[in-house]
């Protein structure tokens, strides 16, 4: 079995920043299209690589909230 990957949207110099697994990967002005993108590599990742992965966005008081899991 593939080993579980984790996305993080956070914020990042009045954007967001998606992480992928610890490493930051792209940058984006709304949240809205971090979380997007993230949902897309995400589904890509469960559907046809079989990599469970996980989607955490930080919250207003700064802490990472799950806010999808794709199996």
């Amino acid at each position: 079995m593939n080993t579980a990957s984790i996305l993080q949207v956070v914020g990042s110099h009045g954007g967001w920043r998606l992480i992928d697994n610890g490493r930051p990967s792209f940058w984006f002005l709304e949240r809205d299209q971090a979380l997007q993108i993230a949902r897309v590599i995400a589904d890509s990742r469960a559907g046809l690589r079989l990599i469970p992965t996980s989607i955490e966005v930080e919250n207003p008081a700064g802490q990472m909230e799950l806010v999808a899991n794709y199996l």
